[in-house]
């Protein structure tokens, strides 16, 4: 309840301000905010440590730092998602990868498209919904049903169909198969729907769901990221990743899973890379050595 009304005090400081000056303010309240939440920030440095191959505590504690700030703005850009428009969000956009994009979509299967917590991910499925993509996009609920309603809200003005994860079951499959794009986050690990894999030379742990979804339906996998410009620049700038979006499955599921979302991190890895200071998850996501995760079998729905 409490967080509810500090995001509703917040939106009613700051959504009139400019969006350059919001970031401003946003990114100094971050600094703040870094010293306070430790629990957050413990496991943001943890994952910088790995990303950055570093135990320099203080290059790791600058960049982690850095992405307070990047979340900072990401809450900006979030209370402007009501008041924003399609125009507007065209305006923000830099992407040239439509051919690439029209292809997937195209072919008629539906595309899967894994991201993660980097970047202003909420705004790529804004800037798909703008051109007139079907977009789905499976999200977290809030145990607090009136934050739970203001968020999920703000994302279906921006054109994006919300499921939430406990609505994330066997008729995923069907939705799939409809065509359209399905955005998931896959740096998460829903309890049961976790694969291991290396991420940054160490094992992790993420989500299955992506590659038991693609492989369930032969949907094309599109790994994306959006990312943000420095400072005072608003504009938003997508990247999708079509190589290799075709995996042959073997028939083993176990090992297809495994193998897919290898491919998937591969693919993102090498976007996070560039783009460090943007990833903002506060949990670890590596794991210790010697644990790994199970793969549950998912079967296809008829």
């Amino acid at each position: 309840m409490v967080v509810y009304w500090l995001f509703r005090l917040t939106i009613l400081l700051t959504r009139p301000l400019p969006l350059w000056l919001g970031y401003r303010i946003a990114a100094a309240v971050a600094e703040v905010c870094y010293h306070f939440f430790q629990r957050q920030r413990r496991g943001l440095n943890q994952n910088m440590a790995v990303v950055l191959d570093s135990n320099d505590p203080a290059e790791v504690d600058r960049h982690a730092r850095r992405a307070f700030r990047n979340f900072g703005k990401f809450v900006i850009d979030f209370i402007h998602f009501p008041s924003i428009t399609r125009d507007e969000v065209r305006k923000r956009l830099v992407f040239t990868q439509w051919t690439e994009l029209d292809d997937a979509v195209n072919a008629g299967k539906g595309v899967i498209m894994p991201t993660m917590h980097l970047g202003v991910w909420d705004l790529g499925a804004a800037a798909l919904a703008a051109y007139e993509y079907p977009v789905n996009g499976i999200v977290d609920s809030f145990r607090y049903d009136k934050l739970d309603k203001l968020v999920h809200d703000s994302r279906r003005r921006l054109g994006m169909n919300v499921i939430t994860r406990d609505q994330a079951g066997p008729s995923l499959i069907r939705r799939v198969r409809r065509g359209g794009i399905l955005a998931i986050l896959i740096d998460v690990q829903p309890e049961g729907q976790t694969v291991d894999v290396t991420f940054m030379g160490r094992h992790a742990t993420v989500s299955a769901i992506p590659a038991r979804l693609a492989l369930a339906t032969g949907a094309t996998v599109v790994p994306a990221v959006v990312v943000r410009g420095p400072e005072r620049d608003t504009l938003i700038r997508p990247f999708i990743d079509v190589r290799g979006s075709r995996y042959e499955p073997t028939g083993d599921q176990g090992h297809d899973v495994q193998r897919l979302t290898q491919l998937i991190m591969a693919s993102l890895e090498r976007m996070m890379e560039t783009y460090t200071d943007q990833w903002l998850l506060f949990h670890p996501l590596w794991l210790e050595e010697g644990q790994r995760a199970a793969v549950p079998v998912l079967a296809p729905e008829r």
